[in-house]
């Protein structure tokens, strides 16, 4: 799928727990060019991980910053069995 190809709702509940930069600008409706700009300039919306040369961006974190948070909460992602901490704190 092109880059520039807006996500479907159908499509939030089979992303990966990380995505890649391009994945994550298409997200939040960016284009390659201006995500890489933001990723160096520190100015990407959401957090950010850098993994040795490569980035990658939480799938909670755009989901959250869309305004998702039911699918952010619903319990994690039903594809690799993560968990999100909602509902754990005091558990150790």
């Amino acid at each position: 799928m092109r880059s520039d190809t807006p996500v479907r709702l159908d499509e939030v509940g089979q992303l990966p727990v990380v995505l890649n930069p391009v994945e994550a600008g298409r997200m939040l409706g960016l284009g390659r060019t201006t995500t890489y700009r933001l990723l160096r300039q520190g100015s990407f919306p959401v957090p950010v991980l850098r993994v040795g040369r490569s980035w990658r961006i939480p799938t909670m974190g755009i989901l959250a910053h869309l305004g998702l948070e039911a699918f952010a909460d619903s319990g994690g992602c039903s594809r690799c069995g993560a968990r999100s901490n909602h509902g754990m704190e005091g558990e150790s």
